[in-house]
């Protein structure tokens, strides 16, 4: 963990105990604050002014507001479903790329917000029994008891709470619903005194008016309890999915009724000066047509029950807003510790209970409670922006709920009304009170510096770090004091009687610097940071994994260890958070990233390759497994008493002399009968196969090895004449089909065979050609025979070892270009033709035939071709002499890379005249592809080289290629002119070739020339150019010096060779 990023664990999942019912029945703990805000907003309190009788609308939009808010917040917390804490837990994901204190900022700020609730609930209900019931009894030992006993109930789990919460619920919306419907249906409201309002300003003028409306909104942020407080326990609520938004329905409907209906009502039946007394007083007359006597008892107890829920649920919600984020690395770590029956988080809830204790006991005054709703107001704006950074940055992520389209944005312009009224309306409760509610608000930094010292400790580092964060941060801070301090001189130098507008001014100016502050300070170093560390991080995990990796594998495939030659691909892309210079670097090297991702996945491709070719020998050789003598099910030998047997069989061959053979034998497609037809049919297949096999042998030793193969040991006399007759019987024996429990049951062999002393020295040996000879009887259809073949063992062997020295050929500089020289007809060398060779370490020089074919199979043909053609331009490029340079490209080479710019730098690196190259391609190199490889020719052609098609007339479609694209020559394949003198109708191919070049005015020259017969026929033809030993034989370019140096140019190359 650091200071600048955090990533968000996966929160553990809790117990799913609440319905939507109790879930619903929780968050009446929100609609209650209108009980006791109601006579802030009405009065006031001591110097503070109330907002008088405009107060209900003011509810009214509060209410709106909050159902303006509740589809984001429903989407943003059923996002997590494991997480409880409510909205404002559930931003830590979409801040953590912006910095991870916005998180704490947020939840701790709504934890503040809870905390006067909980304290002053308690009062007001301690009050009530002590006013109505025991009026000797103490008001705060009494509130404090009240806050202990939910304490413990919380103590006991979510489960107890919800139980408790439930019938207190029912009571209080019952009493709700009949003090809001009584008096309309007794006709006892004055409708007109219902809906006339009337505005107490601090002081006169528009602005006055606007500071007053402010300060009130800014109190009715209280309303957003009424539907966010359904969403703290969502991890602790069966199928969230559902219930979560059934309850905050629920949730919204209720608080319909308490912050429209009840104002609204009490208004026109009790009129403005009644609201801002003790309700418990007042509202008997509400309840008093239905209820008679009884209706001052339901007043009392519709109070104190909605006290009660004001008073348990801070103590389950927002105590566990705070041990979520604890879990979540945010926070101190006691505040996430839990009773592990109960999964009740004690220290949180303990925490919770203490300071509000401690509120409480501060009287919980009008002030206080502004300075907690400047944190809850930013606790609750806070998630609105977070669902819309979500929606932005995490468009495609799983979301079980989606809010309706346009409501998020909804949420977002009510989170910016609370922003204004605090704005507007916090200064009007006096400076201690805006100075207390940033002290407040910032508590969550000091929160997370605490967590973050605690964790640095813990992995011996120092207490802070030296980051670019820190400092950034620091900076804010201390403009935020500087602010302050210019605040307090200004408002000292101001008289607050004559100019009471100015110093509201300046307490708004101060408000607006210290919002900045968070915004700024937080979120802009936070980004910073938080990008580069993006990167850093990235890249430290490329080069330490892939890139190393990547190394490492380079390394073991050159020495032919396909285990080590992988690179695992660990590429997490960096997500850039902004347009400017910061984004191009994320971008930049999330490219990067992903060209070694591709380069890691053509290592394991061309890993794999290798892999599949080793197995094709290694399978052959598997060791057989020892069981037990005889097989339980057949009464066979198994394979352990097979190993046996075939051990003194050896040693008895052996020293008499004699021969024997081993036969492997398969069941063909047992697997598939015995899925059909059960275990059971296939056992008893199993055993009539054996007893069939058994007599077949006739005296031979059979035995199972397992599953349904079976292995044969037979003296014989005339190899391998007997063991085919051996394997003629046992295929004979299984041909007709098998009845098991009236099913017709048809089965075949493969058998693979080997003969010793031919096929193995040993028995080892002999068991496994026996068995690659079963393999080999399998891909040849089944239901035959196969003898193993030692010539063809060892070619694959070799042809194995062959493809792993090759790959490395380039690198060990084991390649060499030899040159074979053309000239025209009477002699005269105009070019050369550059071919690859091979001198391997112990092989010595391996013909083309066998490493140039290898190559295109397994793709190194591309590096060879390149080296090649580089080679060739560089050799040509030094020559004294212009002469011409040939070089074949191979079919593969038109697959794969960019050919053309291959050829294009070749010629820029080498300087070499583009017409003195040409390329020789085979007329597969069209058919294989056309429309690519048209393509390719026609870029070649245009870099002014020259074409030419190599083997010409050995192919199925010679003239179709010569339509297609026009070449620069025709080359005769050597088959042709070999064959010349004696084959008449090689005669004619030749005679016809040069005549289609003739009349294509293409030069055609002849390969393989080897007589001055051949050069004769050809002369009288018409051809005009050849190439062969008759001119000069493939040697190195020093065996030409005196041609390509310019010092015998007329002379015949075989002269200079």
């Amino acid at each position: 963990m650091s200071d600048t990023g955090h990533v968000i664990t996966p929160t553990p999942p809790h117990p799913r105990v609440l319905g939507w019912f109790g879930t619903s029945a929780l968050a009446m703990g929100g609609s209650n604050q209108m009980i006791f805000i109601i006579g802030a907003l009405f009065i006031g309190q001591g110097t503070i002014l109330g907002q008088g009788s405009a107060a209900v609308p003011l509810l009214i939009v509060g209410v709106l507001l909050g159902w303006a808010a509740a589809p984001a917040w429903t989407e943003l917390v059923l996002m997590w479903p494991n997480r409880v804490g409510g909205i404002s837990a559930a931003c830590a994901e979409a801040f953590r790329p912006y910095n991870p204190v916005l998180s704490v900022l947020t939840g701790t700020c709504y934890w503040w917000g809870w905390i006067p609730t909980c304290g002053l609930t308690a009062l007001l209900s301690a009050a009530a029994f002590q006013h109505w019931y025991f009026p000797h009894l103490p008001v705060e030992p009494f509130a404090i008891c009240i806050v202990l006993l939910f304490t413990f109930v919380n103590l006991c789990g979510i489960k107890w709470v919800a139980r408790l919460a439930i019938p207190i619920a029912t009571a209080s919306a019952t009493l709700a619903f009949l003090s809001g419907l009584i008096p309309i249906f007794a006709g006892e409201v004055d409708w007109q005194q219902a809906f006339t309002f009337h505005l107490t300003t601090p002081f006169e003028g528009w602005f006055g008016d606007l500071t007053s409306v402010m300060a009130g909104l800014y109190l009715i942020g209280f309303t957003a309890p009424a539907f966010e407080a359904a969403a703290s326990h969502v991890g602790e609520t069966k199928d969230p999915n559902r219930n979560v938004p059934r309850a905050m329905l629920a949730s919204a409907f209720m608080a319909g009724i308490y912050f429209i209906l009840l104002p609204v009502v009490w208004l026109g039946v009790l009129g403005p000066g009644a609201l801002g007394r003790d309700l418990a007083t007042v509202l008997g007359p509400t309840f008093a047509p239905l209820l008679g006597n009884f209706a001052k008892a339901a007043a009392i107890w519709f109070i104190v029950l909605n006290m009660f829920h004001g008073t348990l649920q801070p103590l389950a919600g927002a105590a566990r807003t705070m041990s979520q984020l604890a879990d979540d690395g945010l926070l101190p770590r006691f505040l996430s510790l839990r009773i592990a029956k109960t999964d009740c988080p004690w220290a949180a809830t303990s925490l919770t209970a203490a300071v509000a204790i401690i509120f409480l006991l501060m009287g919980d005054p009008i002030w206080m409670i502004a300075a907690a709703n400047f944190t809850y107001l930013i606790g609750i704006c806070m998630p609105n922006i977070a669902a819309w950074l979500l929606r932005r940055d995490m468009p495609h992520a799983e979301r079980p709920y989606r809010a309706p389209r346009g409501t998020i944005m909804l949420g977002v312009f009510a989170a910016g009304v609370w922003l204004v009224s605090a704005i507007l309306g916090f200064q009007q409760f006096g400076l201690p009170t805006v100075v207390f509610g940033l002290f407040l608000a910032y508590s969550g930094a000091a929160l997370y510096a605490w967590r973050v010292i605690e964790d640095r400790r813990r992995e011996g580092l120092p207490a802070l770090a030296q980051t670019l964060h820190v400092k950034l941060t620091g900076a804010m801070v201390l403009v935020l004091v500087l602010d302050g301090i210019a605040y307090l001189l200004a408002v000292n130098t101001v008289s607050t009687t004559h100019h009471p507008e100015l110093v509201s001014v300046l307490a708004d100016i101060f408000v607006v610097v210290a919002l900045l502050t968070i915004s700024v300070g937080l979120v802009l170093p936070g980004m910073i940071t938080y990008s580069a560390k993006e990167v850093s991080a990235a890249a430290k995990r490329l080069t330490s994994g892939t890139l190393n990796d990547f190394s490492v594998a380079m390394r073991a495939l050159g020495r032919g260890d396909l285990d080590a030659a992988h690179a695992s691909v660990n590429i997490v892309p960096v997500k850039p958070n902004s347009n400017d210079e910061l984004g191009e670097m994320a971008d930049n090297f999330n490219v990067m990233q992903e060209r070694v991702k591709d380069a890691a996945y053509g290592l394991d491709e061309a890993r794999e390759n290798m892999r599949k070719a080793r197995a094709e020998l290694l399978a052959r050789h598997a060791e057989i497994a020892h069981l037990a003598h005889h097989d339980p099910l057949t009464n066979l030998p198994n394979r352990t008493l097979l190993a046996a047997e075939l051990t003194e069989v050896f040693d008895r061959a052996k020293s008499r002399g004699e021969s024997f053979a081993v036969l492997t034998v398969d069941l063909d497609h047992f697997k598939e009968a015995n899925d059909v037809f059960g275990h059971v049919v296939g056992d008893e297949l199993l055993c009539a196969i054996a007893r069939r096999l058994e007599v077949a042998a006739n005296g031979s030793f059979v035995a199972r090895i397992g599953g349904d193969e079976f292995t044969l040991i037979s003296a014989i006399r005339e190899q391998p004449l007997a063991a085919q007759a051996l394997a003629n019987r046992l295929l004979q024996a299984v041909s007709t089909p098998f009845d098991i429990q009236g099913q017709h049951i048809p089965i075949g062999l493969s058998i693979g065979a080997a003969v010793y002393p031919n096929d193995g020295a040993d028995t080892f040996a002999l068991l496994a050609n026996a068995d690659a000879a079963l393999y080999r009887a399998k891909e040849s259809g089944r239901r035959t025979v196969r003898f193993f073949d030692p010539d063809l063992d060892r070619r694959l062997r070799d042809r194995f070892a062959l493809q792993l020295d090759l790959r490395s050929a380039l690198d060990r500089k084991e390649l060499l270009l030899y040159y074979q020289p053309q000239a025209k007809i009477d002699g005269r060398v105009f070019g050369f033709e550059a071919l690859a060779r091979w001198n391997h370490p112990t092989r010595g020089m391996v013909p083309p035939t066998e490493f140039i074919t290898l190559a295109e199979q397994n793709g190194t043909i591309v590096e060879i071709g390149a080296w090649a053609l580089r080679e060739a331009c560089r050799e040509a490029a030094s020559w004294r002499e212009p002469l011409q340079i040939s070089v074949n490209l191979s079919p593969i080479q038109f697959r794969y890379g960019d050919l053309a710019s291959l050829v294009h730098l070749a010629l820029l690196d080498t300087g070499l005249s583009p017409d003195r190259l040409e390329l020789e391609i085979t007329e597969g190199v069209i058919f294989d592809d056309p429309s690519r490889a048209l393509s390719v020719l026609r870029r070649l052609k245009s870099l002014g080289v020259k074409i030419a098609m190599d083997d010409f007339g050995t192919g199925y479609a010679s003239m179709s290629s010569l339509q297609s694209f026009p070449f620069d020559k025709i080359k005769i394949d050597r088959s042709f002119v070999s064959s010349i003198e004696t084959n008449a109708q090689s005669a004619v191919i030749v005679r016809s070739i040069i005549g289609l070049g003739e009349a294509l005015r293409i030069p055609v020259i002849a390969e393989g020339v080897e007589t001055e017969a051949e050069r004769s026929i050809l002369w009288q033809e018409g051809c005009t150019e050849i190439q062969g030993f008759l001119v000069g034989h493939p040697m190195p370019i020093s065996a030409y010096v005196g041609i390509v140096d310019g010092d015998g140019s007329n002379h015949h190359a075989a002269q200079a060779g």
